[in-house]
């Protein structure tokens, strides 16, 4: 006994592998003679004849008949709560329960798979073998309810069926009956030290389960061919589907599949069924029993296994997945109302080319041509809502592609085209979360984009119209490509057009609303609170005149950093560094920065110092080189008179004043004003990045002004304060009859003043352009600027500008132009120089604080 024992486990796998062999031999070779007695034209007609409603019913009592396995599943989690296992979320349970026995009935090889399912799912919290051992034991009762069915199915072919066509097999049957008793036997008798685990009501359970899984796949089956319209009767079929089951449970092929699918074919042929329909019903037993439910159970396990994955990176996978989503998600409504305009403009569009007959069956179309129009420019008024990724575009696009789907569907009942309708809202739903913007609003390129699109429809509607019938005289090109049945369903499309238009002035008008704002007023206490404690910026003053909005940055309801800025389309231009608390520089960027885009807005800051613009870089922004700022150190100049030179002390010989104000006395605003109003000579001020001359804002600064000798008031030059050791220039204006000295007098004269208070040093302003991109290695953008800066003479004086600087200035400091990555710098250039009013609004040509000499 011993030597045949080690024998069989010297030769299991040869064995295993001759018996399979033959198996699968007798299976080919039972599919070959089958093949050929029967027509494949005849199984196709026979799926072709089913209802819709008889196949539904099917998927339902297919998925019904998996329920009972979840029985399986309580003893297990049952059994290992007790043995110390943490108590399992009961939905939680559900999901895996599903998802383990759909998988493990199709795919089991034994039970094999199942093992390992539950393994993994029920595992946690408790030793791994010890898991395996009790899911192990429950997979030994599997086969205890077709053992069962087996032996009632052999006492009735003795006892009562006796004229059955399968009355051969009952001593088979009863043989395999035998495997359910002694089983409870086995285990009754090792209760104590096997299967301990085990209660006796668990054990009844598990018995109980595994009849409900093979009732189960038997009620399947005979409910499936009653549905065809099978006429056989249930007592003849039903011995046959527990023979062949067994059978097919012996070679251990997942669902028996091919072995049950043969012997039934066989079976149901001797009963009378012709092959063909016998193929249809085993087709549909297979589809509906085995292959949807696994699909449920493949896509729950994918979900789990995903979601798992996703907590593992940290996110991403999900956040891809939405991206990927919603871009497939943004070209579809594309698509869709792009059709509906061509269909509408192109009524023969399928004979223009063969890619649009591959496409016209999935696009949208309406009988009637005001409401194609109408739905294909809305589809495009909200495709540009979900591109930017607007809430209030998200539920009204899937109620108009719901209606178009169900207005499409009615009419085509095409299975392919429900698919990819259904493929496409699941796109819709998995890119929901994608939608966070409260606001929409237009960019450049989206407006540059759209503008062409839709004016190139609506010219492309209008041309078709006016050549509908004629084109070029030429029959053959009209009935081609323009060929409105009649003028009044052209007017009918014109009519759709028209609502069109008024349509998307509602709807972009809808999608702009939000009672979120960007910024706040002009505050001056938070201001001025943020301002004395921990210092200004060379722009901050700035941030003082008029028309400027304000983010504040808190943390406990303190105010630590404030961006003053302005907007542009969907960009808001921000002027300098943060005012504020430094070491909260970054936070608040992105609580700015998150703020913003939830309204879908980008920002840009201009005139940037390096250290803030690395910190922009790091946090997703493209930078460029705009110029340096001169700075004069009044510690290298400790006795040095800037304004005691022999060419501006000529203007103080021939009685010119320089005079200082702490606070702006009453009696001079007036003749201000008036140099000013000269100064700018009709033209209006600028509104970016420079001062202006308004009353609130020079009274919140110290100027000085230039007396002739005359005692006229003939120029005048404000401070910029930036902190206790720092300052700078802001507003230097005069009279056009002046000599050509005095804006360097009064400029000079302030900078004794300023060293005179103690501060440490003085802006001398920007020179643009200076020192960028002057290597052959620099970027094309900056190459560009620094051709300007070199050949641009008649823009803007920038060489001599830079030179002039150069006598004052003890160090150069870089500013920037800072851009989000998703913007066009050319675009965020052009709208930061008409928001600063270069052009018919004057001002000291490119920015006024470039104080000229």
């Amino acid at each position: 006994m011993t030597t045949i024992s080690r024998w069989f486990k010297r030769y299991a796998t040869l064995l295993k592998i001759i018996f399979f062999g033959v198996v699968l031999f007798f299976v080919a070779n039972q599919v070959k003679n089958i093949a050929h007695g029967m027509s494949w034209q005849t199984v196709w007609q026979t799926i072709k004849q089913q209802d819709q409603i008889a196949l539904l019913s099917m998927l339902g009592i297919g998925l019904c008949g998996v329920l009972p396995m979840l029985l399986y599943d309580h003893v297990a989690i049952t059994t290992l709560e007790e043995g110390g296992r943490p108590r399992m979320n009961r939905k939680e349970w559900l999901v895996s329960a599903w998802t383990t026995n759909t998988i493990n009935n199709l795919a089991g090889f034994g039970g094999v798979v199942g093992v390992s399912l539950r393994s993994s799912f029920y595992g946690k919290g408790m030793e791994k073998k010890k898991v395996l051992a009790v899911i192990s034991k429950i997979a030994l009762f599997m086969l205890a309810g077709l053992s069962i069915m087996a032996l009632i199915t052999a006492l009735d072919l003795f006892f009562f069926r006796t004229q059955n066509p399968f009355v051969r097999y009952r001593i088979w049957l009863l043989a395999g009956g035998a495997f359910a008793p002694i089983l409870f036997g086995f285990v009754y008798s090792r209760r104590r030290t096997i299967f301990k685990e085990f209660r006796l009501k668990q054990i009844f359970e598990l018995y109980l389960a595994s009849m409900g899984q093979w009732l189960g796949a038997l009620t399947v089956f005979l409910v499936v061919g009653y549905l065809m319209g099978v006429k056989l009767n249930i007592g003849e079929v039903y011995p046959m589907f527990v023979i062949a089951t067994g059978l097919g449970m012996l070679t251990m092929v997942p669902g028996g599949a091919g072995t049950f699918d043969v012997m039934m074919i066989l079976g149901l042929g001797h009963l009378g069924l012709n092959q063909s329909t016998a193929v249809v019903w085993i087709l549909f037993y297979r589809i509906f029993y085995y292959l949807v439910p696994f699909l449920t159970g493949i896509v729950i396990f994918l979900t789990n296994t995903s979601v798992k994955m996703n907590r593992y990176f940290d996110n991403l996978p999900r956040l891809l997945s939405q991206k990927v989503a919603h871009v497939f998600m943004v070209s579809a409504v594309y698509f869709a109302g792009i059709m509906m305009i061509l269909l509408s403009t192109l009524t023969n569009l399928s004979n223009i080319s063969r890619l649009f007959q591959v496409l016209l069956p999935f696009s949208f179309d309406f009988l009637d041509q005001t409401l194609n129009l109408l739905i294909g420019f809305l589809l495009l008024g909200f495709a540009r809502g979900i591109s930017q990724k607007v809430k209030r575009a998200f539920w009204p696009t899937i109620l108009l592609l719901i209606f178009g789907i169900v207005n499409t569907v009615a009419r085509t009942a095409s299975i392919r085209l429900i698919v990819v309708y259904l493929v496409i809202l699941l796109f819709v739903w998995m890119s929901r979360k994608e939608f966070y913007r409260e606001r929409f609003v237009y960019s450049w390129g989206a407006l540059t984009f759209d503008g062409i699109l839709f004016g190139l429809l609506f010219i492309f509607y209008a041309v078709a119209g006016y050549h509908s019938g004629q084109i070029w005289s030429t029959e053959r090109l009209s009935t081609k490509y323009f060929a409105f049945p009649s003028e009044e369903i052209w007017f009918s499309g014109l009519v759709g057009l028209i609502l069109s238009i008024l349509c998307l002035a509602i709807l972009y008008q809808y999608l702009t609303q939000s009672e979120t704002k960007l910024g706040v007023a002009w505050d001056e206490k938070r201001f001025n609170y943020l301002i004395n404690r921990y210092g200004g910026t060379p722009a901050s003053h700035y941030l003082r005149v008029s028309g400027y909005q304000y983010f504040y940055y808190q943390e406990n309801g303190n105010d630590q950093i404030v961006f003053g800025f302005q907007t542009r389309a969907n960009k808001c231009f921000v002027l300098g560094d943060p005012v504020g608390n430094p070491e909260k520089w970054q936070a608040a960027t992105l609580a700015f920065m998150e703020h913003a885009d939830q309204l879908g807005y980008q920002l840009a800051f201009y005139k940037i110092s390096e250290d803030y613009v690395l910190l922009l870089h790091d946090v997703g922004f493209h930078f460029d080189k705009i110029g340096e700022t001169g700075v004069t150190d009044f510690t290298r100049h400790k006795h040095d008179v800037f304004s005691d030179r022999f060419e501006f002390k000529r203007l103080t010989n021939e009685g010119y004043q320089f005079i200082y104000f702490e606070k702006l006395p009453e009696e001079v605003f007036e003749e201000l004003e008036e140099i000013s109003d000269e100064w700018l000579n009709g033209e209006k001020e600028k509104c970016f990045s420079v001062g202006q001359f308004d009353r609130a804002y020079i009274e919140t600064s110290n100027l000085g002004i230039a007396r002739d000798p005359q005692n006229r008031i003939v120029g005048f030059i404000t401070e910029q304060p930036v902190n206790r050791e720092r300052a700078s220039f802001d507003l230097l204006r005069f009279r056009n009859d002046v000599p050509n000295e005095l804006p360097t007098f009064l400029k000079l004269h302030l900078m004794d003043e300023l060293k005179e208070q103690g501060y440490v040093e003085v802006y001398q302003g920007m020179a643009p352009l200076a020192k960028v991109g002057e290597t052959s290695f620099a970027f094309l953008g900056e190459r560009i600027m620094n051709l300007i800066y070199k050949y641009g003479h008649s823009i803007y004086e920038f060489q001599q500008v830079a030179e002039e600087k150069t006598v004052y200035v003890d160090q150069w400091r870089p500013r920037y132009f800072a851009y989000m990555k998703d913007s066009s710098f050319l675009f965020s250039a052009l709208q930061l120089l008409l928001l600063i009013g270069r052009g018919k609004n004057k001002g000291a040509t490119i920015s006024e604080e470039m104080i000229e000499v």
